[in-house]
């Protein structure tokens, strides 16, 4: 596989950073280009290194099992960690990805001094615990204090919903100017690399680290929220963003961290209950299409798990981005129309509302059996019938769409651009 050396054009108001990927055996549907897209404003921040297309592009020769050919620029120090982040990352996921060579072409760092200080925010816990964390009037320590925050349009939020990202986007860039930090708008295609081959939501450092580092030129330091704490990872979660993982991607001018994995999902939760601009701006859905809210369904697996400990601490009426918020405990039982059984925070839920509101103990047992005898039930239908369903709007993943992650105005960009 070759990482071509990446490019950079101007078109109506954006700036496209862009390298070719090329196989050395065809592969369908792997992307022939991958590419990020900024603000013509953000231009300068913008690197030329391959650093932030040789993350992404190391899925697919480890996949492929293909050794990479690197054409451009390569952090000396990421290149030095790249060996052990590939046998971190192929023990985590035994069977999904194999360690392959890689042969850089130029070993030099980013000749840059960047500044700012950040993260990716969603707008989910995780997001917010770490914005929490971090914001200007809640961490004393100066080299720690957030600047700026990316908001990624091809990470959480398909193509499909473009006009959804743009609002989102303009709702939260005032809400974090509030507190003096900057929202950046970024848009990418590199979860191509990921989708349809390997499980979407392991790889998630991946879109998260590729971004930042294409913009090297901004970040000194940026932080990677948790996904999953100490407990769950000890026990095996597969997740390519660790402590340990994500710290293997710094660079000379880049480093990363991996924030908040000493706290359970439900601790978070429980952390940002009081502040303000949580309750006011919490975007957890993972259905929005269920729903009309801009934020939250109130209906999906992620909704109806989050309310849980909120409603434990009787501050679920608090969070106004909730259109039904549980108001009895029978309302837990609505988790049972979403429930999985491996989520991984069943547990977690479960020691919480021991430990906070254990008369809720006997309704959430009996969602989580309910749940799983419909899980149970799903799993059984057979797969003519779920595509027969699909029509009907069930059973249908908008990762794997057509295009779920590309712009097509932006590759034709890319090719007309390519033959000047």
């Amino acid at each position: 596989m070759i990482i071509h050396q990446p490019e950079i054009f101007t078109r109506e108001g954006y700036v496209i950073l862009w390298a070719k990927t090329e196989m050395n055996t065809q592969r369908s549907g792997f992307p022939k280009y991958l590419w990020y897209r900024v603000p013509e404003k953000y231009a300068s921040n913008l690197s030329l290194q391959s650093d932030a297309f040789l993350i992404p592009g190391l899925l697919g020769g480890m996949y492929y099992r293909e050794p990479i050919q690197v054409r451009g620029g390569i952090s000396p120090r990421l290149a030095y960690h790249l060996d052990e982040y590939q046998y971190v990352l192929s023990h985590t996921m035994s069977g999904a990805v194999q360690p392959v060579g890689i042969q850089y072409e130029r070993l030099h760092p980013l000749n840059a001094n960047p500044r700012a200080v950040g993260a990716t925010f969603s707008g989910g816990v995780d997001s917010f615990f770490t914005l929490l964390k971090h914001a200007p009037q809640n961490q004393p320590n100066p080299e720690y204090q957030f600047t700026h925050c990316l908001f990624i349009n091809g990470f959480d939020i398909v193509r499909k919903d473009n006009k959804r990202y743009k609002t989102i986007f303009a709702h939260y860039q005032k809400t974090l100017a509030e507190i003096n930090i900057e929202l950046v708008p970024i848009e990418t295609n590199v979860a191509n690399t990921i989708v349809p081959r390997l499980v979407y939501n392991q790889y998630p450092s991946v879109i998260l680290a590729g971004s930042a580092l294409a913009l090297g030129g901004l970040f000194k330091r940026f932080f990677v929220a948790s996904t999953y704490d100490f407990d769950m990872i000890q026990k095996g979660i597969r997740c390519s963003s660790t402590p340990l993982m994500d710290r293997l991607l710094s660079t000379e001018t880049l480093d990363f961290e991996h924030h908040g994995a000493n706290y359970a999902r439900a601790e978070k939760v429980a952390a940002i209950s009081d502040w303000k601009l949580a309750q006011e701006n919490l975007r957890v859905c993972g259905m929005p299409e269920l729903g009309t809210n801009m934020l939250n369904c109130s209906q999906c697996e992620k909704c109806t798990r989050t309310m849980i400990p909120l409603y434990a601490l009787g501050k679920n009426s608090k969070f106004t981005t909730f259109q039904r918020p549980f108001k009895s405990n029978k309302d837990l039982l609505r988790w049972a129309r979403k429930f999985s059984p491996y989520s991984g925070f069943v547990r977690e839920t479960f020691k919480f509302i021991k430990k906070y509101k254990p008369s809720l103990l006997p309704w959430l047992r009996i969602a989580a059996f309910l749940g799983t005898i419909r899980y149970c039930i799903l799993r059984l239908i057979p797969g003519f019938v779920k595509n027969m369903l699909k029509n009907y709007g069930y059973f249908n993943d908008h990762l794997k769409e057509e295009n779920a992650f590309d712009n097509t105005v932006v590759l034709e960009w890319i090719r007309h651009h390519e033959k000047i």
